[in-house]
């Protein structure tokens, strides 16, 4: 059974159902995400206000040397998987790994595009050194981060 979603994601996808179908009923909502209709009401108080202030501005992603340009589709190749909308792809597990992503400010699009950036990096980065055969998923063990500079203090 899948962990209980924290308020950040039930609020996110909360918010998306909103955008998908503006006249959601709460009702409707409660029992799509299987919470009551009560907390589904309390978590509409909490996004109305938040939605009518300006979207904090993302962080500007950070330059990479990699090339974005998007790889030939070889013969064969399966039908875009955006001709059906991105939400019928997510499940409730990448939904809630999305709103994660949102606790750090970003939008629900920026998110997935910064996601999608940095795991075609890795995949174009191992098959240029020659790690995997292209077209072949590398396997992913180590993910490097930057500590944390608080402005004004030394590493």
């Amino acid at each position: 059974m899948p962990a209980p979603l924290t308020i950040a994601a039930r609020r996110a996808m909360v918010e998306e159902l909103l955008r998908q179908e503006p006249g959601i009923s709460a009702r409707n909502i409660a029992a799509r995400l299987g919470v009551g209709k009560d907390t589904i009401r309390r978590d509409l108080d909490a996004i109305r206000p938040a939605q009518s202030q300006p979207a904090p501005e993302p962080a500007a992603p950070e330059p990479s040397n990699a090339p974005h340009a998007p790889l030939a589709e070889p013969e064969g190749a399966p039908l875009d998987p955006l001709s059906q909308p991105v939400r019928d792809l997510l499940t409730p597990e990448a939904r809630a790994d999305l709103a994660v992503l949102m606790e750090a400010g970003h939008s629900a699009s920026f998110a997935v595009r910064r996601a999608l950036e940095v795991l075609a990096d890795a995949y174009r980065g191992a098959w240029e050194r020659g790690l995997y055969p292209r077209g072949t998923a590398p396997e992913i063990t180590y993910v490097s981060i930057a500590l944390h500079n608080q402005k004004g203090t030394a590493p």
